[in-house]
């Protein structure tokens, strides 16, 4: 496959998806450590934090031949890791904050139930702030964050210099840590998503 560390998401996710194991490799040395910090965030527990990494990357390796190259495989595996986080933590009971929902008649199915609803709020907040931004800014932070283009890339495709393509990234992410309100999992879930 060649030195897969220099591919794309893009491509990355297209390998992925026809079973390339090397390339899932490339994907879990690449994201791996940011789920395993994000969960470790949450979570406070060293063990429970690596095996929600497992249990993620079990669910990409399940999931490969459903993988979309139009979508963001960093928001796949992160969804995919929120979802995780919210089972474990309802199953272990050790957050107050899942006690409401915690009802014997609450289905908490990993493709339609509230986390799923508060994921989309996320991602819909998330696309009301990046619309404020200036239109370069805009598309050079969708370039990366959604397409997952490199700065070079990015500097190619939009001819600009690789610089220009590094400040404006670097003003999109401080205004969306300024503006983004929320908190607990969802803070954890926009900082790793987007600015790690």
């Amino acid at each position: 496959m060649g030195n897969q560390k220099n591919i794309s998401d893009t491509r990355l996710t297209y390998l992925v998806k026809e079973g390339v194991k090397e390339a899932f490799q490339e994907l879990f040395e690449r994201y791996a450590p940011r789920i395993y910090q994000f969960s470790l965030s949450y979570l406070k527990n060293e063990q429970e934090a690596e095996e929600q990494v497992q249990d993620v990357f079990l669910k990409i390796w399940e999931k490969r031949e459903s993988l979309d190259r139009s979508k963001s495989i960093k928001a796949f595996i992160f969804k995919i890791a929120v979802n995780s986080i919210y089972d474990f933590t309802r199953r272990k009971n050790i957050e107050n904050a899942f006690k409401d929902f915690a009802r014997a008649d609450f289905d908490l199915q990993a493709d339609s139930t509230w986390h799923q609803v508060i994921f989309d709020e996320m991602l819909d907040s998330l696309d009301v702030l990046v619309k404020q931004m200036p239109t370069e800014r805009q598309k050079i932070f969708r370039l990366s964050r959604e397409e997952g283009l490199t700065n070079d890339e990015i500097a190619r495709k939009l001819n600009l210099s690789k610089r220009t393509v590094e400040n404006q990234l670097y003003r999109a992410i401080a205004y969306l840590k300024e503006h983004f309100k929320t908190e607990s999992l969802l803070a954890l879930l926009f900082f790793y998503l987007w600015c790690g």
